[in-house]
């Protein structure tokens, strides 16, 4: 049985993670979350390797995801004799057995969706923020296209409206004129009425006055 925790050379974190020695902490966390899918115990119980490999695999994740143990396992296998000591994992005597509670592997398996989550943040906040300009911009759109078509319509309104009054003047005029003129047509008619009416009367006095005389 090969016993990968204490009887065998320490491991380079970074060679188990598979990432350089200049990794980023978004590059560590993506290199731990992948490895850990595939080496967690639960995954193959009837493997026992899997349960020495996850547990160097967890270490190497919380040494490198930290800035000042970073700093000091970087400075120790660059110096490893330096110390007089190797790097000492504060779990190298952890042990593990695969979990058989539904909810502690629940708790255990949420970590990483959460530091999934994490990870793709920068991407997702970008793609919102795109998403966020182009909807700002369509509403612009929008509004200006409103505001242009309420002043279209306004003007055409307005437009139409003095048309109609004009048009309503105009009518209202032209029956006026009408009238008046039919007024002083039938003023003109009535006076010539009484003019005759005064001449018929004059002319029956002096026919009347004339057959007086001849008598």
């Amino acid at each position: 049985v090969l016993c990968f925790v204490n009887h065998r050379k320490a491991v380079n974190y970074y060679d188990l993670l598979g990432v350089k020695s200049n990794a980023s902490l978004e590059e560590i966390k993506n290199a731990f979350f992948n490895k850990s899918k595939k080496l967690h115990p639960d995954s193959d119980p009837s493997n026992p390797e899997l349960h020495s490999l996850f547990v160097q695999l967890n270490e190497a994740y919380r040494v490198l995801s930290k800035d000042p143990s970073r700093k000091e396992y970087d400075f120790k296998i660059r110096r490893p004799y330096s110390g007089g000591q190797a790097f000492g994992s504060t779990s190298s005597h952890t042990s593990y057995r695969a979990s058989t509670d539904p909810q502690e592997n629940f708790r255990y398996w949420e970590q990483f969706r959460h530091s999934q989550a994490q990870e793709v943040t920068a991407e997702e906040s970008q793609r919102r923020r795109r998403r966020n300009f182009r909807l700002v911009g369509y509403c612009f759109v929008t509004m200006v296209l409103s505001i242009g078509a309420h002043v279209v319509f306004f003007r055409t309104l307005e437009e139409v409206h003095n048309n109609f009054m004009d048009e309503k003047d105009r009518v209202i005029t032209e029956i006026y004129n009408e009238s008046k003129e039919r007024a002083k047509a039938n003023g003109f008619k009535k006076q010539t009425e009484i003019l005759r009416q005064k001449h018929a009367e004059f002319l029956e006095k002096y026919n009347m006055r004339n057959d007086g005389d001849d008598k």
